[in-house]
């Protein structure tokens, strides 16, 4: 199983993440520090009251603040650190932020991820680089299709478009610079559909607006209930991630390509089902039809991810149903005072069976 490899794998490995302060940086920091990785991060500050903040997770890593748009900062940070697997998460990553702020979006997810991979350029001791982008590079006709990483790319809003574009940039990297005569690093795409999990305080992203409504005893606001989504665990994600990273590192011509890491097909659900889900918990979950963004989000999304399954040995390892319930126990032991720290470790020790 690859989340038992993964476990095995990391241990003492030198690992440099970027975006860690973010939502899935903040897992994934706890994720590496309980397999023993040797990190450092590399973002902006953490959010006042996000789970990295509230997990005190800048003491358990060498952390470093600073904007992927430094390139002179990013590329010291980089140097100094000599790892060997490279993961870069950094970007803005909110859609709506993105349509109200593309010039932003355009320099932090495409020129930082320029930036990084030409400082991976000068790094010799790189040996894997994993770049995060989105289920949403698909060009999406809105026709329900389930899409495979040979379909085609586009991106109609800043955000998908940014994260397009990241996609060309990694691949013109790999094959003008990192996969030449006299070096061979793993360098790979992975596309990710809807992560869900605890630690999430965003109010504009789902779970949180859930969560937040209940506790005011109001309907739950839902931009386009009917929309078909694929939904994931974050643990899923993240194992998925250090499966590429793991396996490039270990044969990086045969594996660097671009992946999609997403549920199986009965994760690809309505908005509306994560809410009815969250009714088995929460018995006054209920929603109102609100407005969607200015910005045209597709009706249908899908990911086919028998790829990854094939070929990496990663597979999702949590039903729906599991996924909610830790969800739901995450927010339930925060409220009964148990440390983020230690609800943390658990989730994780639970998924990598340690």
């Amino acid at each position: 199983m690859a989340n038992k490899k993964n476990r095995e794998f990391y241990r003492g490995k030198k690992v440099f993440v970027t975006g860690h302060t973010g939502y899935k940086g903040g897992w994934l920091t706890a994720v590496l520090c309980e397999l023993g990785a040797e990190m450092t991060g590399y973002a902006l500050a953490a959010p006042k009251e996000s789970m990295f903040e509230k997990m005190n997770a800048a003491q358990m890593i060498h952390h470093i603040e600073g904007d992927v748009r430094d390139q002179k900062r990013l590329t010291k940070a980089l140097l100094d650190a000599q790892p060997q697997i490279v993961i870069h998460l950094a970007a803005q990553a909110i859609v709506k932020d993105c349509y109200d702020h593309p010039v932003y979006a355009y320099e932090t997810n495409v020129m930082g991820t320029a930036y990084l991979l030409e400082a991976v350029r000068q790094c010799p001791s790189v040996r894997s680089v994993v770049v995060i982008t989105t289920d949403k590079v698909y060009e999406n006709k809105g026709d329900g299709a389930v899409y495979v990483e040979e379909d085609p790319l586009g991106g109609i809003d800043p955000y998908s478009c940014s994260k397009t574009c990241m996609e060309y940039i990694t691949d013109t990297y790999k094959h003008s610079y990192l996969q030449t005569e006299g070096r061979m690093i793993g360098v790979s795409t992975v596309r990710a559909s809807n992560v869900l999990g605890g630690g999430d305080y965003v109010q504009s992203r789902l779970i949180p607006s859930i969560l937040n409504s209940i506790a005011k005893g109001e309907p739950v606001v839902l931009r386009n209930p009917h929309q078909t989504r694929p939904w994931q665990s974050m643990m899923d994600a993240l194992n998925g991630y250090l499966t590429i990273g793991r396996i490039m590192y270990e044969n990086p011509q045969k594996y660097s390509s671009q992946w999609n890491i997403g549920p199986t097909s009965d994760g690809i659900k309505e908005v509306v089902w994560v809410l009815d889900k969250m009714k088995e918990h929460y018995e006054n979950a209920e929603y109102v039809a609100g407005e969607a963004f200015d910005v045209a989000e597709s009706k249908t999304l899908g990911l086919d991810s028998s790829k990854a399954v094939r070929e990496t040995g990663w597979k999702p390892l949590l039903s729906c149903d599991k996924m909610l319930y830790n969800i739901v126990e995450y927010y339930k032991l925060e409220n009964e005072g148990v440390s983020v720290f230690d609800i943390c470790k658990k989730q994780v020790r639970e998924f990598f069976e340690m």
